[in-house]
């Protein structure tokens, strides 16, 4: 008998996160044993959108991420709203899709995964959107983003520490700029109306891990469910200590009294009279000075 391999369309993101360059021959070769394998790279950002709309164009029936957060979100917005099939390969710093999905974070490990499911009926995932463009697990407007911005100014310390990276620009934005303590935007849904000063919008969970541990900042989000929205009403630099005590060690962070937490939405909008920076799954997007959330409804057929 004659093994026929499927074919299949490989997205890379050259510059994932702490993956060793060396070893991606290895991943495309272990991948190329299993499939009728058509690699592209991406070569900027939002490059992979159009690569992978153009697979799925050319009738491609499954178009395989191998990269970060950011990389997987790109390739996912080509891909939605169609009949072919996503399948990732982690690749990033933190991997929150992969992780939601139960992929193996070892990549050798996530091709077994995916040739194991890619016989299989695909799974059909609601994705969360804002305005025009999908989130697979978070989407965010002001502080966060400001610091996932400061992030992917610097690929090399981004790819050298990971993680931690993340955080001390988040810090640094932080501390240095006075202009996100005090409300700026104004969340409006059924929940009503609520002056923040930053926000972050959760389709799946965890919002990210640090050294292994997840920071949930929406303790009731799921991946099946609607739009869990975690809003900060001030930030204080003083009360930092106390913000990460609560999301890592009480892991109580909602019932803080400078948050504002609402889970299982369907919609709601976030307006400011100055622009705010926004990101998806970290990927930065230009400012705006509005911008407005759903939940899509079986919007992606992912291999998992």
């Amino acid at each position: 008998m004659t093994f026929s391999r499927p074919p299949a369309v490989l997205i890379v993101n050259p510059n994932a996160g702490r993956f060793p360059e060396h070893r991606l021959p290895d991943v495309i070769a272990a991948l190329g044993s299993r499939f009728r394998l058509e690699v592209v790279s991406t070569t900027a950002r939002s490059t992979g959108i159009r690569m992978a709309a153009d697979a799925v164009a050319a009738g491609e029936s499954l178009v395989i991420a191998f990269g970060g957060d950011g990389h997987v979100n790109e390739v996912a917005n080509g891909v939605a709203g169609s009949d072919s099939t996503l399948a990732i390969i982690p690749g990033g710093t933190m991997n929150v899709f992969a992780r939601a999905l139960g992929i193996p974070m070892d990549p050798f490990e996530a091709i077994d995964f995916m040739v194991e499911r890619s016989g299989k009926e695909p799974q059909l995932v609601p994705l969360g959107q804002m305005d025009e463009r999908y989130f697979t697990f978070s989407a965010g407007c002001g502080f966060d983003a400001e610091a996932a911005e400061r992030v992917e100014r610097y690929v090399p310390a981004k790819r050298r520490f990971g993680e931690v990276f993340f955080y001390w620009s988040a810090f640094r934005v932080l501390a240095g700029s006075y202009r996100h303590r005090a409300p700026s935007m104004l969340l409006t849904g059924p929940f009503g109306e609520v002056p923040v000063a930053m926000t972050i919008v959760c389709n799946a969970g965890p919002y990210a891990y640090l050294g292994g541990i997840a920071v949930d900042l929406a303790p009731d989000v799921s991946l099946y469910g609607g739009l869990d929205v975690f809003a900060l009403k001030q930030m204080r630099v003083e009360a930092l200590p106390l913000y990460a005590w609560r999301i890592l060690v009480s892991r109580d962070i909602v019932h803080h009294s400078d948050v504002f937490y609402a889970s299982n939405l369907d919609k709601f909008t976030l307006t400011a009279d100055e622009p705010f920076y926004r990101h998806v799954d970290g990927e930065p997007l230009g400012p705006a000075v509005t911008a407005r959330f759903a939940i899509v409804e079986d919007a992606l057929r992912v291999c998992a």
